[in-house]
């Protein structure tokens, strides 16, 4: 059994049209017009699947196929069809429309679910609206960010909507999400899908290097305590301890603050703040002591900003998405997630996995992003295949810790 190729990627660029401007990109940011727009769209294509259509209590697009079975748990699939500004076509919107083109292809082949199958557009994943993976956060029951109120204010959401959204766990099955991978990986080791392990976690912490603020002319090098040469030190010590620690783990330092901020005037202090990503914050954690405590003498200090845990995916899943790969002849290969995305949450809630395609030349993000016909085709058949495997299982019997 193999989806309609043709008709997912014409689905998915007439999606791509809604909100996009020439030379710019696809700008549909969730609560929009434009995001009003596609919804309907996708609410038209699930409705055309068979499948029942409703939305939550948050702007959660729902398209169930209730099984005969009325014990039967959710086996879900899903992800966005919301856009950063000027964006592209297939970010979340890949996950959603091949899990619909999957349940379209079920029905015209005759096929009865023994499980209840879901798709889920969850509601402002980018975040550029209330915060990032709203609407499935609010799906999951998860803490809802202080920093969100005043988004979900703006939209008329209140807090009893966002309890109202929450779903029951022991409902669910599983839950599923295919996604364009949004880096170089597969394209450079020439893989067709990739199986990712998780999310990572991320760790930020707010850095600052004192010096002595003193005059730019007059102030001999030997002499000076330079704050931004200080700090230009010790995040390049930073990613060279990053390199030698893991293949895998990465750092960044992309903002960084100066003062007195005078070009005449040596720099007394400088803020930024660092970025590490892994699926191991231990080792993050102790990267990060080791580092701070080298350069202590010489005036860092540093303090915790953001600190998010890993989410790894179920390994039974792993299991089957590996063997639906292998099935199907494609070339596969074990990676994890350095970008978020809905199955932070969901894989919190039940039993998740998550499946890439390549990206081409590793862009998204940008009117440049692109998948093509074969990738999209091999990854929705892949969704198919992983699909009707955990169907025919009772339930899910393994354990979710690497």
């Amino acid at each position: 059994m193999e989806i309609n190729a043709k008709r997912l990627v014409e689905n998915i660029k007439t999606l791509g049209r809604i909100g996009y401007e020439p030379e710019e990109g696809t700008t549909r940011p969730a609560y929009s017009k434009a995001y009003f727009e596609g919804e309907a769209y996708v609410a038209d294509l699930m409705e055309a699947a068979g499948l029942s259509v409703r939305k939550d209590t948050v702007g959660n697009l729902i398209g169930t196929w209730q099984s005969t079975n009325p014990d039967s748990k959710i086996l879900s699939l899903g992800s966005h069809i919301d856009t950063v500004p000027n964006g592209g076509i297939y970010d979340g919107t890949l996950g959603v429309l091949a899990a619909v083109e999957c349940v379209r292809t079920l029905r015209e082949q005759g096929y009865r679910p023994k499980h209840t199958i879901q798709i889920i557009a969850f509601e402002d994943e980018e975040g550029n609206v209330v915060g990032g993976t709203f609407g499935s956060k609010a799906f999951t029951g998860n803490k809802i960010d202080d920093a969100m109120i005043p988004g979900m204010q703006k939209q008329g959401i209140t807090m009893e909507d966002v309890r109202n959204a929450a779903q029951n766990k022991d409902d669910y099955l599983c839950y599923l999400e295919l996604h364009i991978e949004q880096g170089g990986l597969l394209e450079a080791e020439q893989k067709d899908i990739g199986v990712a392990s998780g999310i990572v976690a991320i760790l930020r912490y707010k850095g600052r290097m004192a010096g002595k603020a003193n005059h730019a002319g007059s102030t001999p090098m030997r002499l000076r305590d330079d704050a931004l040469e200080k700090a230009c030190l010790s995040i390049t010590d930073l990613l060279e301890r990053v390199r030698r620690e893991s293949d895998t783990m990465v750092g960044t330092v992309g903002t960084m603050e100066i003062h007195p901020g005078a070009v005449n005037v040596i720099p007394g202090e400088v803020n930024f703040i660092v970025e590490l990503r892994d699926m191991d914050r231990r080792t993050m954690y102790g990267l990060v002591d080791r580092w701070a405590a080298a350069w202590k003498d010489r005036g860092l200090t540093i303090s915790p900003y953001i600190d998010q845990e890993e989410t790894r995916c179920d390994l039974r899943l792993l299991e089957i998405v590996r063997g639906a790969a292998d099935s199907l002849g494609l070339k596969r290969m074990e990676m994890h997630s350095g970008a978020g995305h809905d199955l932070i949450n969901m894989g919190k809630f039940t039993p998740s996995a998550l499946i890439f395609i390549p990206s081409r030349d590793g862009i998204s993000h940008s009117i440049d992003e692109y998948s093509s016909p074969k990738a999209i085709a091999d990854g929705a058949n892949i969704l198919l295949e992983t699909l009707l495997r955990v169907d025919r299982l009772d339930e899910l019997i393994g354990k979710t810790d690497l």
